[in-house]
């Protein structure tokens, strides 16, 4: 199955350390959604990366392959259900194909600041997935 990661999960070491099965495949973006900080997290001292729908914006992330266990993991990391609800969403790659992977969110929080940490694990994540150079800076 596939996970499409546009937070921290984007980070390669995190996602190592998580599901050392997990592979990444390439990057990809989900259309008609934006990318944002929201909700409170004790455990990052602050705001979350979330998408919210919003049409015509792009979220930009990581597609990784992963297995039964490596989404059991995910959903203890992610909070699922009660912190993060999870959906299969079409996301698509650079060259428009569409695949259906994993996607976590929330809904009904609100819009925050991350921690200084936190932020610099997304922005580290986004390098590692190749993401577009202007979209990293929008992070």
């Amino acid at each position: 199955m596939f996970y499409f990661a546009y937070g921290s999960n984007m980070s390669h070491q995190q996602m190592k350390e998580r599901c050392p099965s997990a592979h990444f495949l390439k990057r990809t973006y989900l259309e008609n959604f934006r990318f944002v900080y929201d909700g409170n997290s004790q455990k990052r001292r602050g705001s979350v990366a979330n998408i919210i729908k919003l049409s015509g914006n792009k979220v930009w992330g990581g597609l990784f392959e992963i297995s039964v266990d490596n989404l059991a993991t995910l959903d203890y990391y992610e909070g699922y259900p009660t912190s993060y609800n999870r959906a299969e969403l079409d996301i698509k790659d650079d060259t428009g194909n569409s695949i259906t992977a994993v996607v976590y969110f929330h809904t009904n929080k609100d819009l925050g600041e991350p921690s200084e940490q936190y932020r610099k694990v997304i922005l580290q994540g986004a390098r590692d997935c190749g993401l577009p150079e202007e979209y990293i800076k929008s992070l």
